[in-house]
């Protein structure tokens, strides 16, 4: 339900950001951009910078990206900020929208006006304690750490959420398990990239200090720690998780072991409907396109494997520079100032952009494993095909093989590493047919006869021609029983 929210402020961010750039008339750029606190930017600011700082005004909204930015002094308007990392210190006068690794209101942060929000798509979202949203706060990522105040609701879509602060709405969360203990090696991996992070343990936890006036409704594998006050109950929605080896092992009580099998079993039925339907879609649209590629699954299996593995780790890079320079063209048409032309470029390209990345990532994770599937199908059967029979329906492949993957995939630990082999292998099979039919297509366009070349259909106009070079040593076909003196081609 508050799901829905979140779609509308993406839409509502797309609709403000593709009219500010059509009115924007101050723009900065480079390599290092600063306003300087006796500086004051009297328009919208459009801002493509590698490091930001704004300690001066700006009368109207900013609007851009860079890969760190400060914001110490005021902003009359909202933020719109794409990047790394975002520290704001200072005041806005409206709300503040940002797309990043890491954004933090410090303690001397404010929202000025009375209806602001704080809209955030980030790994880390922070709200240090002095700072005041007078709104509503919507925020989806790894964690949401709430040490200061919040006027209105607040919705959470991530693995940890922490309230130290006081909020006067609703909160609605959907949080990971305190059980967890992958937040280590996510942190490892975080010492790699240029930020200043650090990660707190999944799930929910509200603070001694923390005051939840609304409703507090979260959903979790296990159980958040409350220790602030509440103005009522809490409502909890347990979500069942399939255990590890581990917690397997441990089961000794039959009412266990029962549960964690008819987990094993819905997860199990679930990736088998799932596989099943697509593969089944498939297979009653493209049957040609499908026989096809599973001959090139079939013939080259470990290049297959390398080339999925290769291109949905580079589908990561590409569809943020893509993103990049979607953000490029709108600066382009937001310098013109061409009015409504440029919001409707941004509404397209963001169209575009996301159309792009739903259409490839439901190929590699759905179409791929169901043609994996379609393939295991064939191969187990054709072994025993003289039980069977010769010919074999190709859905009845198909069930077999979601059936057998399905279980697989559903597995503890490897589960999740057999579905990834089996998406890399189809990805990369219908990789492999598609170079090598653009290859076909390429060599039968060099190869074609131009359309002003014709053939003589006149024996007067074929005289005109040179004969056709002929083995002197045998006669071709339709030369035998020719009679005595015949001539295609006069002599003189």
């Amino acid at each position: 339900m508050h799901m829905s929210r979140v779609f509308v402020a993406v839409f509502v961010f797309l609709c403000f950001f593709g009219v500010s750039v059509a009115e924007a008339r101050d723009v900065l750029q480079g390599d290092q951009c600063k306003i300087a606190p006796t500086e004051t930017v009297r328009n919208d600011l459009f801002v493509l910078c590698r490091t930001l700082v704004i300690d001066g005004q700006v009368q109207g909204n900013i609007l851009g990206a860079a890969t760190t930015a400060e914001i110490n002094g005021t902003v009359d308007g909202d933020v719109y900020l794409l990047a790394g990392q975002l520290t704001v210190s200072g005041r806005l006068g409206g709300s503040l929208h940002f797309v990043g690794p890491a954004m933090e209101m410090s303690t001397t942060a404010e929202l000025s006006n009375d209806k602001a929000d704080l809209l955030s798509a980030s790994l880390s979202t922070t709200v240090a304690t002095g700072a005041r949203i007078p709104n509503s706060v919507i925020a989806a990522g790894y964690q949401l750490l709430l040490n200061g105040a919040v006027g209105g609701e607040v919705n959470f879509w991530g693995s940890a959420l922490q309230i130290d602060g006081a909020v006067a709405g609703d909160v609605t969360a959907d949080v990971g398990d305190s059980q967890s203990s992958g937040v280590t090696e996510l942190q490892t991996f975080l010492t790699l990239l240029p930020i200043d992070l650090t990660l707190v343990r999944p799930g929910l936890r509200v603070g001694e200090t923390a005051s939840i006036e609304g409703r507090l409704s979260y959903s979790a594998p296990s159980e958040g720690i409350i220790d602030g006050t509440l103005a009522s109950t809490p409502i909890y929605t347990p979500v069942i998780v399939q255990p590890d080896l581990t917690q397997i092992a441990a089961i000794t009580e039959p009412e266990d072991a029962s549960r964690e099998l008819g987990i094993f079993l819905r997860q199990a039925l679930r990736e088998f409907l799932s596989l099943a339907l697509v593969g089944a879609l498939a297979l009653l649209l493209i049957p040609g396109a499908m026989q096809a590629l599973l001959r090139s699954l079939t013939a080259r299996p470990l290049p297959s494997l390398g080339l999925g593995l290769v291109t949905f780790i580079a589908s990561f890079p590409v569809l943020v520079i893509i993103a990049l320079l979607s953000l490029l063209v709108i600066f382009a048409l937001g310098l013109l100032q061409l009015g409504d032309f440029t919001l409707a470029g941004g509404a397209l390209l963001g169209v575009a952009n996301v159309g792009f990345a739903s259409v490839f990532y439901f190929i590699a994770i759905f179409v791929a494993r169901a043609l994996a599937c379609l393939g295991l199908g064939r191969f187990i059967l054709r072994l025993l095909r003289s039980r069977t029979g010769p010919n074999i329906n190709v859905y009845v492949e198909l069930l077999v093989g979601c059936f057998l993957l399905a279980l697989l995939f559903s597995l503890p630990v490897i589960g999740w590493l057999l579905s990834a082999v089996a998406a890399f292998l189809g990805l990369g099979a219908i990789l492999t047919h598609l170079q090598g039919y653009f290859e076909a297509r390429r060599r039968l366009s060099i190869v074609r006869i131009s359309p002003s070349t014709s053939l003589p259909s006149r024996s007067e106009e074929a005289r005109h021609y040179p004969p056709p070079m002929l083995d002197s040593g045998s006669n071709g076909p339709g030369m035998d029983n020719l009679p005595p003196g015949f001539q295609w081609w006069d002599d003189n």
